[in-house]
């Protein structure tokens, strides 16, 4: 019998302090190479470090394993952190280029990464979710996911 291991990771973000200037704030994504890896040497958790004090990460953090192989995450971002921060973040770190198009829509973005073999799906929660206990209306989620899912991890990496 296979057992599922999700792990559930709560990432505490301080409040922004405003700058004297305002500087674009850094979002920080949840580093894919984590997905489908095995190994100890894929294990940092972040994509970067912190360039500075402007900085935001996700509010929660879900990764879901299968034998302590990641091959998805949920990055849920405060509803103030704008959506099109978040999709310049994603277009910064992996090319516009991977945009699926016809998913260019304000509150539903998808990208397919060949290269990296992940998708990324990014949304804006609705009343729905916060009705589920799930987030916060408004808050926004960057889903990542290894091409094949949970089958990923039966790949040699």
């Amino acid at each position: 019998m296979k057992k599922l291991l999700v792990v559930t990771l709560f990432v505490i973000c301080l409040p922004i302090s405003q700058a004297a200037k305002e500087d674009k704030a850094t979002i920080i994504l949840p580093n894919t190479k984590l997905l489908a890896c095995k190994s100890v040497e894929c294990s940092q958790l972040w994509s970067e470090q912190p360039a500075h004090t402007n900085t935001v990460f996700p509010k929660q953090l879900i990764i879901d394993s299968d034998q302590g192989c990641p091959y998805g995450m949920r990055a849920i971002y405060e509803k103030l952190v704008a959506l099109d921060d978040l999709n310049a973040a994603i277009d910064d770190r992996y090319g516009k280029e991977w945009t699926v198009p016809g998913f260019e829509k304000p509150q539903h973005r998808l990208w397919r990464v060949e290269p990296e073999k992940l998708a990324i799906q990014l949304v804006v929660l609705d009343k729905k979710d916060e009705k589920s206990g799930f987030a916060e209306a408004g808050a926004k989620e960057v889903i990542f996911i290894a091409f094949g899912g949970r089958a990923a991890c039966n790949s040699s990496n």
